[in-house]
């Protein structure tokens, strides 16, 4: 009977040993799955901030290259209007001292200030047009990296 009876605990102390040994395993491999997940996840998180910092480098390049040409575009107009306004100031500085009576210098000074003041309204015309184009690209730019990073 004392046979049995350490028969009997030694199967039961197997059959302990055993469940411990699978439960061991059992806790093993969830915590490898576990871990595996969160490595997934941590690369993913990674992956996702590295795209998201590249698109906003891309958009911040794109906008500053379109900045340039327009600050480029600007500064021929600009010289355009400086050029044209010298040109018609010697005009009117020409006709005003041949002119002979007052009618004449008043017509003379009269065209001069409509002619500053078209220039002056297509420069600022210009301007708007260019701020715009550098606007609209900088929103073209950005949505085609968040199309990119989607």
């Amino acid at each position: 009977m004392a046979q049995t009876a350490r028969t009997e605990a030694d199967k039961a102390t197997d059959n302990v040993a055993e469940l411990g040994k699978r439960t061991a395993d059992k806790g093993a491999d969830v915590a490898r799955e576990a871990i595996d997940r969160t490595e997934g996840t941590a690369r993913r998180g990674l992956e996702t901030a590295q795209r998201t910092a590249g698109a906003a480098l891309e958009v911040e390049r794109a906008v500053a290259r379109r900045s340039a040409e327009g600050a480029t575009e600007l500064g021929r107009a600009f010289a355009e209007l400086v050029k044209e306004q010298a040109r018609s100031n010697a005009e009117a500085f020409e006709a005003l001292t041949r002119a002979v009576d007052w009618d004449r210098v008043s017509r003379i000074q009269g065209e001069l200030l409509r002619a500053s003041v078209e220039r002056a309204v297509r420069f600022t015309r210009r301007y708007l047009e260019v701020v715009q184009a550098v606007a609209a690209s900088a929103v073209s730019a950005t949505r085609e990296q968040a199309r990119k990073a989607a």
